[in-house]
């Protein structure tokens, strides 16, 4: 957790704009420090047999769920976590069919919860907003597996990671009541991704969407498992100003 710990620290205290701060590098130095805290692979393989066959969520009750009022509190991390990710998890779900499945992507060894959004938060300090909240989930629908993710990390600065990825075939800003709006969509291999990050007085809020239901690590290769992102640009600029996301 030193190195998440450490990487969010710098992130939040620099003067300058933190536009070295990816998605991929702060989820990738979160899966690390997680991997250090498994169990065993034999006890690690039987309860991911068992978490994969619970992880599985339909959505028959999309009213019910949609009528239930999220949580307010945020005094505590684990209340915080709570209302983000009812608030999250509802607006995700508002924008896919009713007879989509969603799965938790985990890494090996780690048992998913029993709602698939709740997010994971990573310590960077003692307040309850300093960590690093994040999840992934896989969608399979009738055109295949893709995923959605979410990335919130504490911030005071309002910018986001700039436009010139390489593999980049669309980048802009678009200056929003919220903060600033970074929207782009990559392309590596098969496989094509919609990103869009908003930069707030609080917090950055990264949101993605892509067309592999494989979780997405640093040096793994993504498989292409539907014709195009679960969710489009569009749909995934909606999540980034979803009211409520705030910490």
């Amino acid at each position: 957790m030193e190195e998440v710990r450490s990487l969010l620290t710098a992130y939040v205290t620099e003067d300058e704009p933190p536009i070295g701060l990816s998605g991929a590098a702060v989820l990738a130095a979160a899966r690390r420090s997680r991997r250090q805290h498994l169990l065993t692979a034999a006890v690690a393989s039987a309860v991911i047999v068992l978490a994969l066959a619970l992880a599985v969520v339909v959505l028959p009750h999309r009213d019910d769920v949609a009528n239930t009022p999220c949580p307010a509190a945020s005094d505590t991390r684990a209340a915080l976590v709570d209302r983000l990710s009812c608030v999250v998890g509802r607006a995700v779900r508002a924008l896919l069919p009713p007879d989509a499945q969603i799965t938790r992507l985990t890494i090996p060894g780690e048992t998913p919860p029993a709602d698939p959004f709740h997010l994971i938060a990573d310590p960077a300090g003692d307040a309850p907003r300093d960590a690093l909240f994040h999840m992934g989930v896989r969608v399979t629908d009738a055109r295949g597996s893709g995923s959605v993710y979410i990335l919130i990390v504490p911030s005071g600065n309002s910018g986001g990671p700039p436009c010139g990825d390489p593999e980049e075939i669309l980048c802009r800003t678009e200056p929003t009541p919220q903060g600033l709006l970074w929207l782009s969509t990559l392309r590596t291999g098969d496989v094509t991704t919609h990103r869009v990050a908003l930069g707030g007085p609080e917090a950055q809020v990264q949101f993605w969407s892509n067309n592999s239901g494989v979780l997405q690590q640093t040096g793994v290769h993504l498989p292409k498992q539907r014709p195009e992102p679960t969710l489009t640009l569009e749909q995934v600029r909606g999540l980034a100003l979803t009211p409520g996301i705030r910490l």
